[in-house]
């Protein structure tokens, strides 16, 4: 390890031996097929997907084969060790053998396999389907790779998160040969990410970061000497006299628990270097992941994880119920969908008569019982089940008997929730009411304007006419307000309840928003605000209405110096083309230090009439999401304790 490499002492205690699905990431993030072995067994614990498409075989396929029926000619005595006193730069030396296929074809494949675990004991083996000729010219590169690759293997298996560290350190550097090297994490309860540990001297990258830099930094990139810097980081190494610096995120979207960034004076090619620190990220997060931190970030972190997980996880499977039985009419298991539909848990009901859960209308269990003997009910029509506390509900129900060699190996019963479809009516009639009311509501304010205009006429010649001294001055001086609150109220309605109908024209947003921050520079100055504007070169035009977008902005900025409360702090406003779903867009992130927006109020600050602000009308955001609805553009927002980010993407022009 370098003399110039630093760490910070931390306070951590307990590791565990690494699981499985531990692996699955960094498994993932290889360039090869590879499997994970269980050297007592021999059989394979888990695969990448491209083993998978190697082999012909599914993950789950491969998983519990024996090594011998994908490697007729496996022989334990090639595997290379990882253990610390090996360590050593040498040449891991493939081997070529023959690889059975799915369909039982043969091919041939280098092969190198590394030992990871010693309790378990457990090796790596890397496939490569490579023509051999090539092999003398490429074993350089697989030399370099694969010793890198076993030393972020090793790191993972490091007792201390400190050693971890810089065992990983230690294998981008390896991989890259970068003489600088930092990885930062988010600080506990503070919206900052602290420099953790760093190779080169300390000097070259700040010791902390400002969790905004994220919106720069949260996916992998790579700045050249010569090139625009757009984060902190990327100045540092233009100051250090860097060649490049390439920055990638640790951890999973909208899950990102620290930064990693590696350069070096001299340049370097940008598909590797990618493919790199791809490769240490995940290391890295493997390592924070098999360590107590000691502090509640950890279980932040994996709180955020196990929700990522689960939307996944819903996202996958279908909305539609699907409940697995043994040909006894048993419970194997049910989907979330059936878990929502009937309100029991999957863990509580495996192994119970399908009776006890499933109750229905007297047709259902003759249709399971024909089932059994192999005859599917391909609609049982819509019928009336019971939820587990009584409450019943429609349903379609279809029921499947699966048969291998004339035997019913189990039975799938599918429940379709028709109460979805009823709810989908109301909505719609809701809709229509709502639509009825809001024009109700735009014709009485556009009634009740001109009495309220004539009530406050009256007023102000009332004040006129009475002498200055008198006690009805300020009763009213509050009716005037009481006026001009309710005028103000009665103009957002009615600007919320016109049409947008808008003449579009090219617009050039960079040269808009600078104007606007132009505009509103005195009062961000009074408020001790310090602002950012950056933007793109060459950034494209986008088609809209100018004044519509103008009151867009204007009221977002007006919304983050309130946000900030007067007591001073930052302004970042960032204008970027962004490519999403085939489609060209531009977006503009307007982003405050304020103290940010609690989660359970995120959803529902573009509803109308919805505000925290005293003497707040409550339509400003809700007009804003109109107008780039109109614009066919899309507003979100990103909110975290110590600042808020609203990112708005309007398409670009193509005409």
């Amino acid at each position: 390890m370098s003399e110039n490499t630093t760490f910070p002492v931390l306070s951590l205690s307990g590791t565990r031996p690494p699981r499985n699905d531990e692996f699955d990431t960094f498994l993932e993030q290889l360039p090869h097929a590879v499997i994970l072995v269980d050297a007592q067994t021999e059989r394979v614990l888990a695969a990448n997907t491209r083993f998978g498409i190697l082999t012909a075989y599914t993950r789950s396929e491969l998983s519990g084969m024996e090594v011998r029926s994908l490697l007729p000619e496996w022989q334990a005595g090639i595997i290379h060790s990882t253990a610390t006193e090996e360590r050593q730069m040498v040449p891991l030396q493939p081997v070529t053998q023959p690889l059975i296929r799915r369909n039982r074809t043969q091919i041939k494949v280098q092969l190198l396999a590394v030992l990871i675990s010693t309790k378990p004991k457990r090796y790596l083996i890397v496939a490569e389907a490579t023509d051999p000729a090539r092999w003398p010219f490429e074993q350089q590169r697989q030399f370099k790779l694969w010793n890198g690759v076993t030393q972020a293997i090793a790191a993972i298996q490091e007792d201390t998160i400190e050693a971890a560290i810089r065992a990983a350190i230690q294998a981008g550097q390896y991989l890259t040969e970068a003489k600088f090297m930092a990885i930062y994490r988010l600080k506990e309860q503070s919206p900052q990410l602290e420099r953790y540990a760093s190779l080169g001297p300390e000097e070259v990258f700040p010791e902390l970061l400002s969790a905004h830099e994220l919106v720069y930094l949260n996916q992998l990139k790579i700045w050249e000497a010569g090139k625009r810097s757009s984060s902190t980081l990327h100045h540092s190494a233009r100051n250090a006299g860097l060649a490049y610096l390439a920055t990638a995120p640790i951890g999973q979207e909208n899950a990102i628990v620290g930064v990693i960034a590696l350069g070096d004076e001299e340049p370097a090619a940008s598909e590797y270097i990618e493919r790199a620190i791809q490769l240490i990220s995940t290391t890295i997060l493997t390592i924070f992941q098999r360590h107590t931190w000691g502090s509640n970030l950890q279980g932040q972190v994996n709180d955020l994880a196990a929700r990522m997980l689960f939307a996944t996880a819903l996202e996958e499977r279908t909305r539609e119920g699907v409940l697995t039985l043994n040909p006894d009419l048993r419970i194997v298991r049910m989907n979330p969908a059936v878990e929502i539909m009937m309100g029991y848990a999957g863990s509580e009901v495996t192994g119970q008569p399908v009776e006890k859960v499933l109750i229905g209308p007297e047709g259902l269990m003759p249709a399971l019982l024909a089932a059994q003997q192999g005859n599917p009910t391909y609609n049982l029509g819509n019928v009336h089940l019971y939820r587990r506390y009584g409450e019943a509900f429609l349903a379609l129900v279809r029921i499947f008997p699966v048969m291998q060699a004339d035997m019913v190996e189990q039975i799938i019963v599918f429940i379709t929730d028709l109460n979805e479809q009823e709810q989908t009516r109301l909505h719609t009639q809701q809709l229509e009411h709502r639509a009825l009311l809001g024009e109700v509501t735009a014709i009485f304010a556009h009634e009740v304007r001109n009495p309220i205009n004539n009530i406050s006429t009256g007023l102000q010649l009332l004040a006129m006419n009475l002498p200055e001294g008198d006690p009805n001055q300020d009763v009213i001086a509050r009716m005037l307000q009481d006026s001009d609150r309710l005028a103000e109220l009665i103009k957002s309605v009615l600007a919320f309840s016109r049409p947008m109908d808008y003449e579009m024209e090219p617009v050039d947003l960079p040269l808009l928003l600078k104007r606007l921050i132009e505009r509103l520079r005195p009062r961000i100055t009074h408020l001790n605000v310090a602002y950012e504007l950056t933007a793109e070169p060459d950034c494209p035009p986008i088609r809209g209405n100018l004044r519509a977008l103008e009151q867009v902005f204007s009221n977002l900025i007006t919304n983050a110096l309130q946000a900030m409360g007067g007591k001073g702090g930052n302004l970042f406003i960032k204008i970027q083309p962004v490519h999403h779903e085939g489609h060209e867009y531009i977006e503009v992130s307007v982003a405050d230090t304020g103290p940010g927006i609690p989660m359970e109020l995120q959803e529902r600050v573009f509803h109308p009439f919805f505000t925290t602000e005293r003497g707040g009308t409550g339509l400003g955001l809700a007009i804003v999401k109109r107008i780039i609805t109109a614009h066919k553009g899309t507003i979100r927002l990103t909110s975290f304790p110590g600042g808020t980010i609203f990112h708005v993407q309007i398409p670009q022009d193509q005409t």
